[in-house]
């Protein structure tokens, strides 16, 4: 009897080889390579557009910032006329001390500057009259701090100001109504016809009734300009302003950043001369009160800087800004090799400051209180 092989015959198994291992070894560094690269170049992508996207939003409110004191200069509550605005003092509104041309920082004629009677000193530290000449709702100063004739110790924050960047002053009263503050400069606005004068005051007693015909509003002065360092960020630029307001029961101005990273501010002013034949002379009708100033259509015809010759004597009706804006760090391997041109303004980088990123914004803003025919 034979007897069955009852052993089962499995199949040979056989290992990778050499040659196979190595194959599925590059195939698969190549791919982890691919992955890694992917990865660092969405990360660095990613690192640049949110530096993009930083630099971008700390311009934007920059000039959102600029934007409401631009277009609101002027503004004196009821009206854009500063001409009838009186300094007074106590609830007489006859006791009045200065006139609008007294409060002048620049008289006309030229002559040198007198503080306006009755107006507080701690009001004039950054200039004779600074603080209430609201016959200038906007000025400027071209490539200096220098804010006003005069200036005592209205100092820069830090170490000073950035070299070579302008400054912008806005005057205008509160968009909504104040409650009285003793020290603050506030106006008396009035709606009613029969009183065409407004009335500062800095006594904290208003000079007549109060009510939605007679408001008060507090007295707005900010002069913007660009600090080489930034609070806790020394060699860091920031943009910065100088506020009118009440320091221990009198008038004055404190020093606060609006943001860090602005390198430089430029301004110039859009105006309408009233001199439509070029003679050198404001064209009949122009110049409605006869005060020098024309009241125009409101159409800036040119575009001039800050210390334009007889920018005084001219009616700014728009106003051009240009914020360029650096990153906080440089970044590495970054090479800022641009030529920026602005204004008046021409920059390139210096190689210690090529390896920050920088941005430049531009936007014009009409005055919406420009005195127009």
């Amino acid at each position: 009897m034979k007897t069955r092989d009852l052993t089962c015959t499995l199949p040979m198994q056989r290992g990778v080889s050499l040659v196979e291992l190595m194959v599925a070894l590059a195939i698969g560094s190549i791919m982890i390579i691919g992955a890694v690269t992917v990865y660092s170049n969405s990360s660095s992508t990613y690192a640049i557009n949110e530096s993009l996207g930083r630099l971008q939003e700390q311009g934007r409110y920059v000039m959102s910032v600029l934007e409401p004191d631009a277009e609101l200069a002027g503004f004196y509550g009821f009206t854009n006329s500063a001409d009838t605005i009186r300094y007074v003092r106590g609830a007489d509104p006859s006791n009045v001390l200065a006139t609008a041309a007294a409060m002048r920082q620049r008289p006309i004629p030229a002559a040198a500057p007198v503080p306006a009677p009755g107006l507080p000193a701690s009001a004039q530290v950054c200039g004779t009259n600074f603080a209430v000449d609201v016959l200038s709702p906007v000025q400027g100063s071209n490539d200096s701090f220098a804010l006003g004739p005069a200036r005592g110790a209205c100092n820069p924050y830090g170490a000073g100001a950035q070299p070579n960047t302008d400054t912008l002053t806005v005057r205008r009263a509160s968009a909504d109504p104040t409650p009285l503050a003793v020290g603050r400069i506030q106006l008396y606005a009035t709606r009613l016809r029969s009183r065409t004068s407004q009335q500062l005051f800095s006594d904290g007693i208003a000079p007549g009734p109060t009510d939605a015909d007679n408001r008060i509003h507090n007295l707005l002065v900010r002069a913007y300009y660009v600090d080489r360092d930034s609070v806790d960020r020394p060699g860091l630029p920031a943009l910065r302003v100088k506020s009118l307001t009440a320091i221990s029961g009198t008038p004055g101005f404190i020093d606060t950043e609006v943001m860090p990273g602005v390198e430089d501010l430029q301004i110039q002013f859009g105006i309408d001369t009233g001199d439509y034949d070029n003679d050198g002379v404001i064209d009949p009708g122009a110049d409605v009160n006869n005060d020098g100033i024309p009241e125009t259509d409101g159409h800036a015809t040119r575009y001039v800087n800050a210390d334009f010759a007889g920018l005084d004597r001219a009616q700014i009706v728009a106003i051009r800004v240009w914020v360029r804006v650096r990153s906080e760090q440089a970044e590495p391997g970054f090479v800022d090799g641009r030529t920026y041109r602005y204004a008046d303004v021409e920059y390139t980088p210096n190689p210690a400051e090529r390896g920050f990123r920088r941005i430049l914004l531009s936007r014009t803003f009409a005055l919406r209180n420009a005195r127009t025919l």
